[in-house]
């Protein structure tokens, strides 16, 4: 909200949206959540600055209207997890008519995902598979690893004394939330999507990778950092979700020596100096894209190490 005629901070809390004039020091405005959907986790503002998206620990997801500061919508993802990371865009993506508002969410495992939140449907997912399913067929992949994610609606009532949801789902919720989170999940990214241009996401979890996704082709796509030297390469490929696409990542195992064929150890022993791993070692925190006065990306782990890619 930065403009000619106002300097306003907007920042959430866990309960609920709080803004900050910083010209005459006070609240112009304040978003209150409803408690039965859980604490906020992450928060984004639409490109217009008309309305806010937040997500909460329990993988609920609800839409504000700024101009009457009124809750629009709620939807839940379908995998019912923290909302690690949100941001908007509002863009006509391939085979679409006309520009619509998307949200991009860092929820589940491993995974981000792309939604028009006009329809709820998902239009991109980016999904990292677990090292044990690196070899596994596409056939007889979970389904959770091979079908759209979804945001399910909730039907919000005009009485706004009643629940959202019922009891028995809160109870439920409450439970759940109590479930260590998934691991490794994506906690940071920054890209583009836009009307024109090349689309694409790079983005940063708990597993230390930094990855580049593209939305146009599964051969674009490719690990920045996150590797050991030992560690084979990763394979990406796109599976057609329908509603949109999916793109996998396989990662396979670093191979123990035992698992290596005796003739190649003595290589493997004596291969001479080896380039220093330039990877983060902890969680990435957050990743930022720079255009001044470099181009490149700015990353920070959880350890406070922070480094510039080019």
């Amino acid at each position: 909200f930065d403009t000619n005629s106002a300097s306003i901070i907007t920042f959430a809390s866990q309960m609920g949206i709080h803004s900050w004039d910083l010209r005459c020091e006070e609240e112009p405005f304040g978003l209150s959540a409803r408690p039965e959907i859980g604490h906020l986790t992450s928060m984004a503002i639409g490109d217009d600055n008309n309305w806010i998206v937040a997500g909460t620990n329990q993988g609920f997801l609800a839409l504000w209207d700024i101009r009457f500061q009124k809750l629009v919508k709620v939807w839940q993802h379908s995998s019912a997890t923290p909302v690690n990371r949100l941001a908007t865009s509002v863009a006509a993506l391939s085979n679409d008519s006309s520009t619509k508002p998307y949200v991009v969410m860092g929820c589940g495992l491993n995974e981000t995902s792309i939604f028009d939140i006009s329809s709820g449907s998902c239009r991109n997912s980016f999904r990292v598979l677990a090292p044990s399913l690196a070899y596994v067929d596409r056939g007889t992949l979970p389904t959770q690893y091979t079908s759209m994610p979804r945001l399910d609606e909730v039907r919000l009532s005009s009485d706004l004394s009643k629940r959202i949801i019922g009891i028995n789902k809160t109870v439920e919720n409450l439970i759940s939330s109590r479930v260590p989170p998934p691991e490794p999940s994506i906690h940071s990214f920054c890209g583009k999507i836009a009307t024109s241009g090349q689309n694409f996401l790079v983005t940063g979890g708990t597993d230390g990778c930094l990855r580049y996704w593209d939305f146009s082709s599964s051969s674009k796509c490719f690990t920045v950092s996150g590797l050991r030297n030992s560690q084979p390469r990763p394979v990406y490929e796109s599976i057609d979700g329908g509603s949109g696409k999916i793109i996998l990542c396989r990662q396979p195992p670093t191979p123990e020596q035992s698992e290596i064929a005796n003739v190649n150890i003595p290589k493997v022993m004596h291969r001479g100096p080896v380039r220093p791993e330039n990877r983060h070692r902890d969680a990435l925190a957050d990743v930022k894209k720079l255009e001044y006065p470099f181009k490149g990306l700015l990353t920070s782990s959880r350890d406070g190490m922070i480094k510039f890619w080019r």
